[in-house]
């Protein structure tokens, strides 16, 4: 294991994060993660099924602007992809036939052109990778002449067909090595094929976003990890450890005090010989190096 483990590379000193209080090995509030390993997925092998791989993910990835309430990330989308991140949640607003990133109401300052080049971008430098993508769409459609299907469509068409796997299920990594996996979260109106498998279709995911106590939030991400530990290989397991109050919490204050104890959770549990998979996609807010690093090491307990 402290093989695997060396394949991550420090971008900056540990001794200087450790003296930065926004940058813990669990919670992260800086631009620029700790640690960066763009190309684990290469020491997989080809034919593991992709919902049986243990991933580090972001809930809204794109969430960096609009308040405490909105604000979920401080790593840039390429940040996040060279630290380990493979999961991404993008939600885009059908605004005028375009499609503007949003959380809410709050506009992102990109669009999904500019996601998905910037995804491609990554791919092309680490072409063993594959990144997966819940695709939605968010908040309230304005003046469009066309369905949302049609202006994603576009789109896809635009930066490419060729960087994305279009399938109806998820296959193996094997197959999905240097795509884009858009698990779609919309509908295609009869207009057209799907553009990948269905979000939430067949996955257990455990999304308890409106949390009134941490650690009732804690007991349910637990639960649900070790839902996942015990369940089908070839079924995608997907945990949410993000979440917010109006009042008692914003994706900041809820990560600061969840995250660490993932991180907890995750270094108690890898050497339990009677589980039968991985944790599955752990979806944070904030996250940190470690945290991300100590979810993709999971695929070799």
């Amino acid at each position: 294991m402290p093989a695997l483990a060396s394949e991550a590379t420090y971008v900056i000193s540990p001794k200087v994060a450790e003296a930065l209080g926004d940058q813990t090995p669990a919670f992260d509030r800086t631009e620029n993660p700790l640690l960066s390993w763009p190309n684990w997925m290469a020491l997989l092998p080809d034919n593991l099924p992709l919902a049986s791989i243990a991933m580090p993910g972001t809930h809204d990835t794109m969430s960096f602007y609009g308040g405490p309430l909105a604000e979920c990330q401080s790593w840039s989308l390429k940040g996040q992809l060279q630290a380990g991140v493979r999961f991404l949640d993008i939600r885009c607003r059908h605004y005028e036939d375009r499609l503007p990133i949003f959380h809410g109401v709050s506009y992102q300052r990109t669009d999904f052109t500019k996601v998905l080049n910037d995804i491609i971008t990554f791919l092309v430098e680490n072409p063993t990778e594959t990144v997966l993508m819940r695709l939605k769409e968010e908040y309230e459609p304005y003046m469009n002449t066309r369905s949302f299907y049609t202006s994603v469509a576009e789109v896809v068409n635009q930066v490419g067909e060729k960087w994305f796997l279009r399938t109806g299920s998820l296959t193996t990594l094997g197959e999905a090595r240097g795509k884009i996996v858009i698990l779609q979260q919309f509908s295609t109106n009869n207009e057209g094929p799907t553009f990948g498998p269905p979000y939430p279709g067949s996955m257990s995911i455990s999304d308890a976003y409106q949390v009134s106590n941490d650690g009732d939030k804690l007991i349910e991400v637990e639960r649900h990890l070790i839902v996942a530990q015990n369940g089908d290989p070839k079924r995608m397991y997907i945990t949410y450890t993000s979440g917010t109050h109006w009042l008692l919490y914003n994706p900041e204050s809820l990560a600061r005090i969840i995250n660490p104890k993932v991180l907890e959770f995750l270094i108690a549990n890898k050497s339990h010989v009677d589980r039968k998979r991985t944790v599955g996609v752990v979806i944070m807010d904030f996250p940190g190096s470690e945290l991300v690093n100590q979810i993709i090491l999971d695929n070799w307990q």
